[in-house]
């Protein structure tokens, strides 16, 4: 199976990437940056992702099975207030429209 996460090298998203590429699955991680990104597993390599468009990864879509979006603004640092569930999906949203 060959799945397409963006924010493959956050928190959860790496957690999947984990999982997904010792099952043996081919896993590719959108990123902003993928020559930051370390750590991937075997099975796994970052491409880069322009957040607002499909350009550099559109390629990558042909033949996936699944494409999971994990990004979005990160919260892990920030402190949990009432503002931070409305303004945190801005980015998930923007995201996932650049997908889909």
């Amino acid at each position: 199976m060959r799945t397409i996460i963006s924010g493959g090298s956050g928190l959860i998203g790496c957690a999947l990437t984990v999982e997904l590429a010792a099952a043996e699955h081919e896993v590719v991680v959108l990123s902003r940056m993928p020559e930051r990104v370390s750590g991937l597993p075997a099975g796994a390599r970052a491409v880069r992702w322009d957040v607002r468009t499909a350009d550099g990864w559109q390629g990558e879509a042909d033949g996936a099975d699944a494409i999971v979006n994990r990004a979005g603004e990160g919260t892990a640092t920030a402190r949990w207030t009432a503002g931070i569930p409305l303004d945190s999906h801005r980015p998930s949203r923007r995201c996932f429209s650049s997908i889909v």
